[in-house]
């Protein structure tokens, strides 16, 4: 038992939507009535639709394990870490940690938002049961590590969301916790920041201390973890192995991709735009079933707008994902044209690629819709984008294996010490 950092044991969490509404006024007990009195003529319960957020979740880590935590949108994650953090009671089971605690869990979580950089450096420290001394040893290194220096003593209610989510990195990572909780900081911040982050938390790990981390980048949990768990609907569906985890992930992207996209519950935004249908197309634009690389292909995106409503400063997005939920590249109307786009009635937007640069393998689309700034309809894993092998460079050769739905191709050449070179670029075989 002394090996032991955090033992969960049946933890489960139950939420019921729409529950601690108050009927203050009149007004308000007559409509509660009488929605009572529709649902109940219309034979449906009268109590408020529940679910499990986590449910039944079992697991022990070591100490001085990184443990990896993966799944999609709404699997619980999230939840499972406020609970072993002490943020969330369960409803059933027990947590118990052996080992002083710090999380990082959303940004700003544990700081206050009129008080300075400076003065949530110590607060954050006494709530972790540090002293002053420990605190004034490791400040200088905090400011540096976040790189906020020069607002250290401006209210955190100022700093953009790059800022807090620095700072409290690297409070949450330099006050020499025993256990590190980490939820999805690495989405924030510039890549030099993340790779800082990636440093800190390998440092960390190899000091002996535990790691809890929860990513949607998959590279992130293989280079860090040596086990992971995957939860799916508030369950573990995997624990295990990191890259057999990882492949069950894989599956289950699958899976959610091959639901028709008219039958997708779980698309986010305000639902006036919607995406209807994702065609691919050669460059005469006929329908094809899949891409083919080196060649030119056509992202074809169907939307449907409500009835008598024109839709100004609309963004559509879509990005392209390997196999494990990595984002490989995006494609978005107002990247190459600032000029305001309207959508109105039914349409479609298409995104042409001139030869493909990626190798074969089975990729994903993620799909985004926007108007005026507000998330109209977005949709993880929305459908697959096969893509069919092909000689790329003209040479005769494929992508060597390993490389399927991973790799991204770019013209390059080479030159050697002994003055071997290739003289130009050769001709892809797709050029006639």
């Amino acid at each position: 038992m002394g090996s032991v950092a955090i033992r969960a044991e049946g933890l489960s969490k139950h939420y019921r939507l729409g529950a601690g509404v108050q009927h203050n006024t009149l007004r308000d007990q007559v409509m509660h009535r009488l929605k009572s009195l529709a649902r109940w003529g219309a034979g449906q319960s009268e109590t408020d639709p529940s679910f499990w957020a986590v449910n039944d979740i079992s697991f022990e880590v070591q100490h001085g394990e990184v443990l990896g935590i993966i799944g999609h949108n709404g699997a619980g994650k999230s939840t499972l870490l406020k609970i072993l953090s002490r943020i969330t009671q369960p409803t059933r089971g027990t947590a118990d940690i052996y080992g002083r605690v710090s999380s990082l869990l959303e940004v700003g979580t544990g700081f206050h938002s009129e008080l300075t950089g400076r003065e949530n450096i110590f607060l954050n420290a006494a709530m972790l049961g540090m002293r002053r001394q420990e605190v004034r040893r490791k400040f200088d290194e905090i400011v540096a590590f976040s790189g906020v220096e020069q607002f250290i003593d401006t209210p955190v209610k100022r700093y953009s969301s790059g800022m807090y989510v620095r700072l409290a990195f690297a409070v949450a990572a330099h006050l020499e916790p025993e256990i590190l909780i980490v939820d999805e900081v690495l989405a924030v911040g510039d890549a030099s920041f993340q790779q800082k982050c990636l440093g800190k938390m390998e440092e960390v790990s190899r000091s002996g201390r535990t790691v809890l981390i929860v990513s949607h980048n998959m590279t992130i949990i293989e280079g860090l973890c040596e086990r992971a768990i995957l939860l799916e609907k508030g369950r573990i569906a995997r624990m295990g192995k990191t890259h057999t985890v990882v492949e069950g992930y894989a599956d289950a992207i699958r899976t959610q991709a091959s639901t028709a996209i008219e039958d997708r519950e779980d698309r986010v935004g305000l639902g006036e735009i919607l995406l209807t249908r994702i065609e691919l197309l050669d460059k005469e634009r006929h329908a094809i079933a899949a891409a083919i690389t080196g060649r030119d292909v056509i992202i074809r995106m169907h939307y449907r707008c409500v009835e008598q409503k024109e839709f100004r400063n609309c963004r559509v997005s879509i990005s392209v994902n390997g196999r494990k939920g990595q984002d490989l590249f995006v494609l978005s109307t107002d990247i190459v044209d600032p000029t305001p786009l309207t959508l109105s009635g039914n349409g479609y937007v298409d995104f042409i690629v001139p030869e493909l640069p990626l190798s074969g393998g089975a990729y994903f689309f993620q799909s985004y819709l926007e108007s005026n700034g507000q998330a109209q309809d977005w949709i993880k894993n929305v459908a697959p984008f096969p893509v069919l092998d092909a000689d790329y460079y003209g040479t005769g050769n494929l992508c060597p294996p390993g490389w399927e739905a991973n790799g991204v191709l770019i013209d390059y050449r080479w030159e050697s010490s002994d003055g071997r070179r290739t003289c130009a670029l050769p001709l892809r075989a797709t050029k006639r």
